[in-house]
């Protein structure tokens, strides 16, 4: 296959809403690494209110919680993932690894010849 190539974006829609994809599971990966959401959207570019947003609209939807928080105290606040939220980034990676496996095969199986 010279210069043909495949692209291709997988979304989690509710109610033909989108709800979960690349982004909010990058967000997510990003709270889990740094322990805040704010440092999260930082190290995204991404404004604090945009990723609270996501996050917010995202609970909703599933009917269950992504972050807990914790304000202030000695050592500041901080977010940490959920039990839920792991399982949906796992699941997510999983299903994205395996569904990237077998669209490929489909087109090589197609469009080898292009």
């Amino acid at each position: 296959m010279k210069d043909i190539s495949l692209e291709y974006k997988f979304r989690i829609l509710i109610k033909g809403e989108k709800i979960f994809g690349q982004g909010p599971c990058r967000l997510l990966e990003r709270v889990e690494e740094l322990g805040s959401l704010k440092r999260a959207c930082e190290s995204l570019n991404m404004s604090y209110s945009k990723g609270w947003k996501i996050i917010n609209k995202a609970e909703k939807a599933l009917g269950y919680k992504l972050l807990q928080s914790q304000v202030g105290g000695i050592e500041g606040g901080g977010s940490h993932l959920t039990q839920e939220a792991k399982k949906i980034i796992k699941s997510y990676r999983a299903f994205e690894v395996e569904s990237r496996e077998s669209l490929e095969n489909i087109f090589i199986k197609y469009f080898k010849n292009f």
